[in-house]
């Protein structure tokens, strides 16, 4: 079951279907959220009775949600989902460039084009787009969003619940701190602080806003 009927629920309705081992049984949102039956010919199902319909010994769950409050409600829904006793997949292109010991947590996806090189490391409820690059020794913390062509260089280590963006570069051997917004094109050179935006080239830190927390990206 895939949570939300957003674009991105879609797209990855649509990877899953062509690009893995696991069948695409319907979608499910919360009830107030429900606008009809059915999505892409699927059943939608209220998640505040999932449980009873589709037993979480019997299916499992992907939320694909963007990076909405910092990947907050991603996160959210992770936890709601596994106080019901369901568990989350996670999904990595077949075209995506990884390695034997590639190791995720649950409830991550990995698109087409993305590089992942030897001995990196992600955590859980992580979206890496299409083309990113996640270099040797670097490490995701849990709940983490990484824009399409974005480059974490080899042994960075990027904090939980932070926003990678659009062809920005992390150089190597740099720590981003939990909860950083790296804004499209930004080029980090160096450590960062908790609860910061950063943005230019080089980077120079801004103010988190409740416009970060809030926005929509789908």
């Amino acid at each position: 079951m895939i949570f939300g009927l957003h674009q991105l629920s879609r797209l990855a309705a649509y990877v899953l279907t062509h690009d893995s081992p696991h069948q695409v049984v319907g979608f499910t949102v919360h009830e107030q959220y429900m606008t009809g039956s059915k999505h892409m010919g699927l059943p939608v199902i209220s998640f505040e009775v999932l449980e009873r319909t589709h037993p979480p010994e019997r299916v499992g769950l992907l939320a694909p949600f963007g990076w909405k409050r910092m990947n907050g409600l991603r996160a959210d829904v992770v936890a709601e989902g596994r106080s019901k006793g369901f568990r989350f997949i996670s999904y990595v292109s077949s075209r995506a460039l990884t390695w034997p010991d590639l190791a995720i947590g649950e409830n991550c996806m990995i698109y087409e084009g993305c590089i992942i090189q030897p001995f990196a490391r992600i955590g859980e409820n992580c979206i890496v787009r299409a083309g990113a690059m996640i270099s040797h020794d670097a490490e995701l913390g849990d709940n983490c969003f990484v824009a399409g062509r974005a480059v974490v260089s080899g042994n960075t280590k990027v904090g939980h619940s932070c926003v990678i963006g659009l062809n920005s570069t992390l150089r190597d051997d740099i720590r981003i701190a939990p909860r950083c917004f790296i804004a499209a094109g930004a080029l980090v050179l160096s450590d960062t602080e908790p609860d910061g935006v950063y943005r230019g080239a080089p980077a120079q830190r801004w103010k988190l806003t409740v416009d970060h927390l809030t926005s929509v990206r789908r």
